[in-house]
């Protein structure tokens, strides 16, 4: 048996936490180590985490000593996890009860494999009603069975989210690798390293993790399109961090292609906030959108002529509707005229 070592990162999720937690101590696989870090919460969130600690030997209870985020707060549960496989849990989500063992059962079928890879579903938590919105996900791997080599399908490290939630890796491949702190989207450059370094990534259809979108909360996907803000631009910094990733790494050249599609697809994604707010009249919006197209194509190159863009267009009708209205309706390349980085990231940072 491989002990695998679950991160919860919390930030005021006391209402949440329970559910959360409950549905990891409850799996049905039990050689679990539960390592629950609050960032400083201002409700009980880290007066809950205690009790469980209290109540259940396979609970490690920390706090951090100042609010630095959900990275640091990772990092702090990969400093003291002592399980062969590593997991990811965000409080405010929950999981399917058998999911660890299915996980179990492909770590012990497979060899020992760097990732096993479960769905991720999507909903709208409106209360007592949860409405379903995986047709909202770009994700073309869900409901995918087998075993894929990243090397050999670099298809693959384009086109997955790069969430950490619905993914468990191995001790051994992550080493020294650590999240981003201090910026949005931290998974983004640790979990697309991690999948272009493994030897193989295992999917499964058994169990699955539920993630949580909620109206009331401004530290979601739906907050970032409720007001963006210049924290948009994050996105771009991790890209760089990624890249530089794959250089140290020795990968850079086998990846390279797959890389900027990646990138373009990632960065690309902050249009979709912008186009969704009420935040911005249509000249503001046009502008900033045409901005952030401007960037993308300083930094990677033109996202519209894409291969695997043109893919996931094909592939997810959703993700079709929205950049089609973006192409037809606000891409204007007359005005992305911009040839220095440094400008246009300054008056996207106007813009908003």
């Amino acid at each position: 048996m491989s002990k695998i070592s679950v991160i919860v990162p919390a930030y005021n999720t006391g209402s949440k936490l329970r559910e959360c937690v409950d549905s990891i101590l409850n799996q049905s696989h039990k050689d679990l180590e539960v390592i629950l870090v609050d960032d400083c919460s201002l409700d009980d969130t880290y007066s809950i985490m205690c009790e469980y600690q209290e109540k259940d030997s396979r609970v490690k209870a920390f706090r951090n000593t100042i609010n630095s985020g959900a990275g640091h707060s990772r990092n702090v549960g990969l400093e003291v996890a002592t399980g062969e496989y590593i997991t990811f849990v965000d409080s405010d989500d929950y999981l399917d009860l058998d999911t660890y063992s299915a996980v179990q059962d492909a770590i012990n079928l497979n060899n020992n494999p760097d990732i096993i890879r479960f769905d991720q579903n999507s909903f709208l938590d409106m209360g007592r009603l949860k409405v379903n919105l995986n047709f909202f996900t770009n994700n073309v791997y869900n409901g995918k069975t087998g075993v894929l080599v990243p090397s050999r399908e670099q298809r693959y490290v384009s086109l997955e989210s790069p969430g950490v939630c619905n993914k468990v890796f191995k001790r051994s491949l992550i080493g020294e690798t650590r999240f981003v702190e201090g910026l949005k989207w931290e998974d983004y450059p640790f979990c697309t390293f991690l999948l272009a370094k493994a030897n193989q990534v295992v999917f499964i259809r058994d169990g699955g993790y539920n993630y949580r979108h909620s109206l009331k909360c401004n530290n979601t996907t739906l907050g970032d399109v409720k007001k963006p803000s210049s924290r948009m631009l994050e996105i771009y910094d991790c890209c760089d961090i990624l890249s530089e990733e794959f250089k140290e790494a020795g990968i850079y050249e086998l990846y390279e292609k797959a890389l900027k599609s990646n990138q373009k697809i990632h960065s690309v994604q902050r249009v979709r906030d912008v186009m969704f707010s009420k935040a911005y009249g249509p000249e503001q919006k046009n502008e900033l959108i045409n901005s952030l197209l401007n960037l993308t194509e300083i930094k990677y190159g033109n996202v519209f002529t894409d291969p695997m863009y043109l893919s996931l267009k094909k592939e997810k009708l959703f993700y079709r509707a929205r950049m089609g209205i973006v192409e037809k309706a606000y891409s204007n390349p007359d005005t992305r005229t911009g040839k220095s980085e440094e400008v246009v990231r300054e008056k996207i940072k106007r813009l908003v």
